[in-house]
C-alpha cells in the first residue's frame, strides 16, 4: 500500500479520482448512524442515485463480533455500524465526485458522506481512505508509485525512498504538503527551501540536532501549528511575529529521536528569552514551551488574549509570570517545575482539554 503523505487537492484530487475510476469496478461512501448529516451531503446521495448498485448495513453487533471472533472486518471503509452504498464506477459519477470536493479528505460528515472509497472487481480496496483520520493510499508497487508521485503535483505517496532526507525534501519541494513532518533523519538544518511553501499550515520538526530555524520559515504566513523539538534551540527569532495566523506554538528542547547517552542538562540549554514581538500572535490559542533556559518572559504576552492553553514548565523561571494576570480567562496553565517552584504540581484551572 502507497500511502498519501497529505490529502491530494485540486487537480491532484481530479487526477486521482479518474484514475481510479478507470481502474476499480465500484466506488463506495458511507453514512455513519449517530451523525445527521447537512443538505450538502444529502444532496450528493441523491446526485448518486441513479448509479448505485447495492445498499448494505453493518450492525454494531456485527462489528463488535468480527472483533471478538478475531475475523476479517471487511474492506477499510467498513470499520464501523453504518449504512455502505456501492456504485458503479462511470464518467458521470467522477463528475458529481469532482464537483461535491476538492480534497479526498474532505468526505467526512456531516457535509459529505464519509470515506470515498474503490473497490477492484474482487471487492478489494483499490483507493482507500479514512478521511477524518487523514489516512489512505492505494494498492499499487513502488514503481507505479514513483512514476504517478513524479507526474501529478499534489499526489504525494509515502516512498521507501523517503528515508533519505534528499529524496524525501526533493518530493516535499515538488508536491507542496499543507502537513510537513520533519522527523528522524539527523540532519543539522532546515533547508531554506522550505520557504516555497506557502501554503504549508502545520509544521512539525523533531530534529535532535537542529540548533535554528531558517529565516524562511517565517515567510509562511499561512502556518497555523508549529512545533519545534530539539534537543538544544539557540533561540526564537523575533521574526515569528510574521506567522500572524499561527494558532499553536510547541516548543521543546532536550529532545531526541533516537536512544541518546548525551543529554543535556536543562541548565546548558542556549533558549534563555522569548521575544516580545511573540506578543502580536493575536490568534495564539496554545503556547508550549518546556525544557529550556528560560528565567523571564516578556510582558508582552498578556497580549496573547485568545490563549486557551499555556504550558511553561521545566524552565528555569524565577518567578510566576506576570503577564498571567492579564489572562484571567485563559484555561489551563502549567508552570510546575521551576525554579521558583520545583513542584510537578503548580496548575491551576485544568478543565481545559485540547
Amino acid at each position: 500500500m502507497a500511502s498519501f503523505y497529505d490529502a491530494p487537492r485540486g487537480e491532484a484530487y481530479s487526477w486521482l479520482i479518474d484514475y481510479a475510476m478507470e481502474r476499480s469496478a465500484v466506488f463506495v461512501l458511507a453514512r455513519r448512524g449517530e451523525f445527521q448529516l447537512m443538505e450538502e451531503a444529502e444532496c450528493i446521495f441523491s446526485l448518486l442515485e441513479p448509479y448505485l448498485i447495492e445498499e448494505r448495513s453493518i450492525s454494531e453487533e456485527e462489528i463488535m463480533k468480527r472483533f471478538e471472533e478475531e475475523t476479517e472486518r471487511g474492506n477499510g471503509i467498513e470499520y464501523g455500524a453504518g449504512t455502505y452504498y456501492i456504485y458503479e464506477c462511470c464518467e458521470e459519477a467522477a463528475a458529481v465526485l469532482k464537483e461535491a470536493a476538492d480534497d479526498l479528505f474532505a468526505w467526512q460528515h456531516p457535509l459529505l458522506p464519509e470515506d470515498l472509497n474503490f473497490w477492484d472487481s474482487n471487492g478489494q480496496d483499490f483507493l482507500y481512505n479514512v478521511a477524518h483520520e487523514r489516512m489512505g493510499g492505494l494498492p499499487i508497487d513502488k514503481e507505479e508509485a514513483a512514476r504517478i508521485s513524479a507526474m501529478v503535483p499534489g499526489l504525494f505517496l509515502s516512498r521507501p525512498e523517503h528515508k533519505q532526507f534528499e529524496a524525501f525534501w526533493q518530493d516535499v519541494l515538488f508536491h507542496k504538503p499543507r502537513k510537513l513532518e520533519i522527523f528522524g533523519f539527523g540532519i543539522k538544518e532546515i533547508p531554506e527551501s522550505i520557504g516555497e511553501l506557502k501554503g504549508l499550515k502545520e509544521l512539525m520538526i523533531h530534529e535532535s540536532y537542529i540548533t535554528s530555524l531558517p529565516a524562511a520559515l517565517f515567510s509562511l504566513t499561512e502556518l497555523e501549528d508549529l512545533t519545534v523539538y530539539t534537543a538544544d534551540l539557540m533561540e526564537i527569532p523575533s521574526e515569528i511575529s510574521q506567522l500572524t495566523k499561527l494558532k499553536r506554538l510547541n516548543i521543546a528542547c532536550g529532545s531526541y529521536h533516537g536512544p541518546t547517552n548525551d543529554i543535556i542538562r536543562r541548565e546548558e540549554v542556549s533558549l534563555t528569552k522569548v521575544p516580545p514581538e511573540i506578543g502580536r500572535l493575536k490568534l495564539l490559542e496554545v503556547l508550549s514551551i518546556n525544557y529550556t533556559g528560560l528565567k523571564e518572559l516578556p510582558v508582552e504576552m498578556g497580549q496573547l488574549q485568545n490563549l486557551r492553553f499555556l504550558d511553561l514548565s521545566r524552565n528555569q523561571l524565577l518567578r510566576e509570570p506576570e503577564f498571567i494576570g492579564d489572562l484571567p480567562e485563559l484555561p489551563y496553565v502549567n508552570l510546575s517545575d521551576n525554579r521558583y517552584n520545583s513542584s510537578p504540581q503548580n496548575q491551576r484551572r485544568i478543565d481545559y482539554i485540547e
